[in-house]
């Protein structure tokens, strides 16, 4: 069982069959980008294009529990199935390169065992598999060659100084509750905070205040429009947290993480997008003091729109930084993918 293709620099589409095609399967590789809270994977014609995609739920064993790897298996098993369906017919799966978040060295041996016994029901055996975090993807989806620095936020925030593709400095990616300093859980939990400290008393008066409101469907200021359920508007923000967010899934709060973005000009808004701008030109250059390395900003924080990325790249600019930007990893496990499967076949 299995089935097909690859992006590649033959674009996207089945590639074209010889003789040789018609007595065998053609070789193939699955190359996965597995986020906090997405995951993305193509099947690939081992030297052609793309010829599948699929899309899942996140998958790293912190922030979204040890279902996670069940979001892996049903992405994978979809996206061969939809690669059979492209090709007419079965393909052979000559390797699999996935960078999966939270698969770091803590986790490494853990992840790998998982995700290779779900692989494993789907006829992939683990010699062909190989499974990275995926800082090492983003970083090779750069494009910068084979040193250089990585800075990745996204649901967690890292960065690593990387020689010879193989990390040899790294600060953070140490979690949501020890610090992913300027994650979308980060972010979406200070602003929460920011918030709660308001409606509190405790801090200042912010509009926060009312875009989180209206990100819930309250009317946290008035209690009005719609009417306060509880007659405190305290009280209905804990229970629309309470109703809305998965318990044990921090990672549900990077829901909020774009809100600050959207009001620079607000005071509180400004501080939490300063911290976070401030914390990672300061780790670029505690990481490189002497501005050689190219940088590669990974993550949606860091690559979506807005004043965070505005920021930093313009900071970086500044300090004549070499910058690359890396949206997905995948390019980078794709890369890796073919060169496993170079192994395999050996």
């Amino acid at each position: 069982m299995v089935e097909a293709a690859a992006p590649g620099p033959a674009g996207r589409g089945p590639a074209r069959r010889g003789p040789a095609d018609d007595e065998s399967p053609p070789l193939l590789v699955i190359a996965g980008d597995i986020g906090g809270t997405s995951s993305r994977l193509v099947l690939a014609l081992l030297d052609g294009a793309v010829i599948a995609e699929a899309e899942g739920p996140g998958a790293n064993l912190r922030s979204s529990g040890a279902e996670a790897f069940d979001h892996v298996a049903e992405a994978t098993r979809e996206v061969l199935e939809r690669g059979r369906l492209a090709l007419g017919g079965p393909g052979e799966v000559a390797a699999v390169a996935l960078g999966i978040s939270g698969a770091g060295p803590a986790r490494a041996a853990e992840v790998q065992h998982a995700v290779g016994a779900r692989l494993r029901e789907l006829g992939i055996e683990a010699a062909r598999i190989l499974i990275t975090d995926d800082l090492h993807t983003a970083f090779l989806a750069g494009g910068v060659g084979d040193d250089g620095l990585l800075v990745l936020a996204g649901t967690g925030a890292v960065a690593v100084r990387f020689h010879d593709r193989q990390a040899v400095a790294r600060r953070d990616g140490m979690g949501w509750l020890l610090g992913d300093i300027g994650s979308a859980v980060w972010l979406g939990r200070r602003t929460l905070e920011a918030v709660a400290a308001d409606l509190d008393g405790r801090g200042p008066r912010t509009r926060l205040t009312e875009e989180i409101g209206g990100v819930l469907g309250l009317d946290l200021r008035a209690g009005r429009l719609p009417p306060s359920r509880t007659g405190d508007p305290r009280q209905d923000l804990i229970r629309a947290l309470d109703e809305q967010l998965p318990a044990g899934a921090p990672a549900a709060l990077g829901r909020f993480a774009p809100v600050p973005g959207r009001i620079p000009e607000d005071p509180v808004a400004r501080r939490i997008l300063d911290t976070v701008i401030t914390h990672v030109l300061d780790t670029v250059e505690a990481l490189d003091p002497q501005a050689e390395l190219p940088v590669v900003l990974a993550g949606s924080v860091l690559t979506g729109p807005g004043p965070i990325h505005d920021e930093v790249a313009a900071g970086l600019r500044a300090a004549r930084r070499s910058l690359s930007v890396a949206p997905t990893g995948l390019p980078g496990a794709l890369l890796l993918a073919r060169e496993q499967a170079g192994g395999a076949l050996r």
